[in-house]
């Protein structure tokens, strides 16, 4: 007799790893991290905008039915973080400080 096996989505599935990952390979809890310890992370290639904008993504999408914190999603923020990590890869910090560039931030 067959079994159905249900699936997760990718997208969960992917969530699930990055922050899997993103917990392993860095030394702190990318929940708790500060942005000196963010901004480390970019700068050691441990982490990039798009990994961090994908795990605050994913955390609105869980807690905000509960929360109903967040309004508005910006739907740009995964083009901004590409972005972000060009210009951190060619040196330009894009006439930003160093401290927040590529960190979302509400």
């Amino acid at each position: 007799m067959a079994t159905k096996v249900l699936l997760p989505s990718i997208s969960f599935i992917s969530l699930a790893i990055a922050s899997s990952l993103l917990s392993c390979t860095l030394a702190f809890s990318i929940r708790e991290a500060t942005v000196a310890d963010l901004q480390r992370a970019f700068r050691s290639n441990h982490l990039t905008s798009r990994q961090l904008t994908e795990f605050y993504l994913g955390e609105i999408r869980r807690l905000n039915p509960v929360l109903h914190g967040v309004i508005e999603v910006n739907p740009d923020a995964l083009h901004q973080a590409d972005a972000a990590d060009l210009e951190r890869k060619a040196g330009s910090l894009g006439g930003r400080g160093p401290g927040y560039t590529g960190s979302p931030y509400f």
